[in-house]
């Protein structure tokens, strides 16, 4: 970690063209001294342009304490922009910034372990779609990036992430993007526009205590079970806040039909302070709702009708394909063969709407919720001159900050760490900037915040501090995430005695919340308490992290995990995200031990109808072929005689469900000269994804003796020592 230097700030009104790396990048100064300090990034001609608003943002932001740089040029790589706010955190404590305008936009691969889910392949498809747009580059220094050798196109700059980078992300400054919509007009006068609604917001903040939640269609397994658990935790994260009627609500696809209409009415709501979509998107659609239920056999008929239609508009084999499925149906062609007819396409448009927020709608809602959290792929997406976020601040309407994701992203992770200190008044940016990945941005103001519910505590002052006495002090705070940001900030200074306090909190705190952020630190330092906190885990109450839990057993392929995972399912089985994950998990390990476990926890147990829940769980979570899908797999990863896309596939999917059996096999393809090269370097790939493994240390061991060989070609040579890297990582 790099640590803030002491600081006197300079006074207003003097611009340092000496100061910056480059003599043509202007600096205007704060006006006020502060313990820290923020910069607005952004080019030349939108520095010109909004000048008036800009003025008026600074000073708006000095006036709550904070002292603001405005940094413009013409800026032509990453690096300036960097170089900048590395020297500013440096000499003048900087805690954040904001990007304006036409600013570069790094585009990162070789980091696909840094999301939380994006795994497109890098050599079959454009470096500008593999690529994962990412200020990471800019708010975290210690990461580490070479260019890629590709031009740069226009903003667009590709860089790869070094092996000898640190792997993981622990960010040093906090950043949001504000770019300007190409739908909306002239960009200028937009993000004018939206300076001027981020100042009147500043000065009217409001109190935390208007909440809406939507789950949509497909999330989570469409588990109730993983959505219930939502309310125990805003109930533990903000206290009494929430308990009148109506001041916290949690939606859910299945409320209605068609729920659209009812989610435009809640985040058109002036009170509104935060509103979060659990779903599926693209950069230019919120896919809120699937196919509605009906009640009715009229109305399951034209679903049926609508749905082959759908399948017969399809290019290509669509016709086939929707005959195919209406004949295993019993249905003949008369279901879906006016699929062309212009009044079908009409009807089928208009319902196709109403399941989803698209572009071109959000102008017209203007959304009024001031904070919106975009769970979902690609609605954060600003390698587009359109996307969601970027729409939801621009629009009319007092939507001010957004927080979404620049590629797709995973279902099982948390979409509400830390997020009781918005309550506290912290800025989003300051509570982003602990919970990043790769792809997650802050989309508008990043040092918007919320009227303080206990503002003696001075939570954005608090944030900054780094002394292990102090944060030492409140692990035992009433407010449970003011004890998380206590364990974060302990283990970014590496304090020796973490490991048992976080193994503590997930065995004695009351909170879901803390024994979560204990578990998630724990797994980060891979120790031998994390071993004792994933049995922990796996029985929590709290649903979330018993399917973090079992997940994590997996990645692991300890063999006491077996009968861990067995037992959970039994006892688990009505939760159907827990379930899905086990019988992902549960085929990482080898058939025979799993199948010889099953057998020995029903022969201890007294169970009604036990022969038939047994035969249950052996079809479920035992293939019923000859060979495992481990087995199956490595077979033809190993086979000479083998088509190479297909083998370099099957090691592919080694990133998404590590075989650990087979590690010694995968480890001669590694190290033999005889195998081709492609091959080999797409093991090294995978391999790095067994950074959990019980047998990453042999990984490592393995790698460091075939670079000591030599005989690696240069490209072969990275990726062993990312390999090595990744899997001895501690953090």
């Amino acid at each position: 970690m790099n640590y803030r230097k002491p600081f006197f700030v300079l006074l207003a009104g003097v611009l340092l063209l000496s100061a910056a790396p480059g003599r043509s990048q202007t600096f205007e100064n704060p006006s006020i001294q502060g313990s820290s300090s923020f910069a607005v990034i952004t080019d030349s001609r939108t520095a010109r342009e909004c000048r008036p608003q800009m003025t008026a943002y600074k000073q708006t932001l000095e006036a709550e304490g904070l002292p603001v740089y405005i940094v413009s040029h013409d800026w032509t790589t990453p690096e300036q922009v960097r170089d900048v706010l590395r020297k500013l955190y440096a000499e003048n404590a900087l805690e954040g910034c904001v990007f304006i305008g036409d600013v570069p936009i790094a585009m990162i691969t070789k980091a696909q372990h840094l999301t939380s889910a994006f795994k497109m392949d890098e050599r079959d498809h454009p470096l500008h779609e593999t690529s994962v747009p990412s200020d990471r580059f800019y708010d975290d220094f210690d990461l580490q990036f070479v260019p890629q050798g590709t031009p740069s196109q226009g903003l667009f700059h590709y860089y790869e992430m070094s092996p000898d980078s640190p792997q993981y992300i622990s960010c040093d400054i906090y950043s949001g993007r504000i770019k300007a919509q190409k739908a909306y007009g002239d960009p200028y006068k937009q993000i004018a526009r939206y300076l001027e609604k981020a100042v009147a917001e500043h000065r009217d903040a409001t109190p935390f205590d208007q909440f809406v939640s939507y789950t949509g269609h497909g999330s989570y397994s469409n588990s109730l079970i993983a959505w219930r658990d939502e309310q125990q935790l805003l109930d533990e994260q903000f206290g009494n806040v929430f308990s009148r009627t109506h001041n916290a609500k949690f939606l859910r696809y299945s409320m209605q039909p068609f729920v659209k209409e009812s989610l435009i009415r809640e985040v058109r709501r002036d009170d509104v302070d935060m509103m979060v979509f659990h779903e599926h998107g693209m950069p230019h659609r919120q896919y809120l709702s699937g196919t509605p239920y009906v009640e009715s056999a009229e109305d399951a008929a034209a679903e049926m009708q609508r749905s082959l239609r759908e399948l017969a508009r399809r290019p290509g084999s669509g016709r086939e394909s929707a005959a195919k499925r209406a004949a295993e149906k019993g249905l003949d062609s008369t279901w879906y063969n006016r699929a062309e007819e212009p009044e079908m396409l009409r009807l089928d448009s208009i319902a196709d709407l109403r399941t989803g927020i698209i572009l071109e709608e959000v102008e017209a809602i203007a959304p009024n919720a001031r904070f919106v959290v975009f769970d979902a792929c690609y609605n954060g997406d600003y390698r587009e001159d359109d996307f969601i976020a970027g729409h939801y601040i621009m629009a009319p309407g007092r939507c001010v900050t957004t927080f979404a994701n620049s590629v797709n992203v995973l279902q099982d992770k948390s979409a509400f760490d830390l997020l009781g200190l918005l309550g506290e008044g912290l800025r989003i940016g300051a509570w982003a900037k602990n919970i990043h990945i790769l792809e997650s941005h802050v989309i508008g103001d990043p040092t918007y915040r919320f009227k303080a519910a206990h503002p003696e505590l001075d939570i954005n002052s608090m944030a900054l501090k780094r002394n292990n006495g102090f944060w030492l002090g409140q692990l035992d705070n009433a407010i449970p995430d003011i004890q998380n940001l206590a364990m974060i900030r302990l283990w970014e200074n590496d304090y020796p005695q973490l490991p048992a306090i976080l193994l503590d909190k997930c065995s004695e705190s009351p909170y879901s919340v803390v024994r979560y952020n204990a578990f998630r630190l724990l797994e980060s330092l891979n120790g031998p308490e994390y071993k004792q906190a994933l049995m922990l885990a796996a029985y929590d109450r709290f649903e979330f992290l018993r399917r973090i839990a079992v997940t994590r057993m997996g990645r692991i392929g300890d063999e006491a995990f077996i009968s861990v995972l067995i037992d959970v399912y039994v006892r688990d089985r009505n939760a159907a995200r827990i379930v899905f994950n086990i019988s992902e998990a549960i085929r990482c390990f080898d058939k025979q031990q799993v199948e010889k476990a099953i057998e020995t926890y029903f022969a201890d147990k007294n169970f009604y109808h036990a022969r038939e829940e047994k035969q249950e769980l052996l079809d479920k979570l035992i293939e019923r072929n000859e060979l495992s899908p481990g087995e199956s797999s490595t077979r033809e990863i190993l086979d000479p005689q083998g088509k190479p896309r297909w083998r370099q596939a099957r090691i592919s999917f080694l990133k998404n469900r590590p075989y650990h059996q087979h590690v010694t096999e995968y480890l001669t393809l590694l190290g033999d000269e005889q195998v081709p090269e492609i091959l080999r370097v797409r093991m090294a790939e995978a391999l790095a994804w067994f950074n959990l493994s019980v047998r990453r240390h042999e990984i490592a061991d393995a790698g460091r003796k075939l670079l000591a060989r030599g005989n690696c070609s240069p490209e072969l040579a990275k990726e062993v020592q990312r390999m090595i890297n990744r899997v001895e990582s501690k953090k």
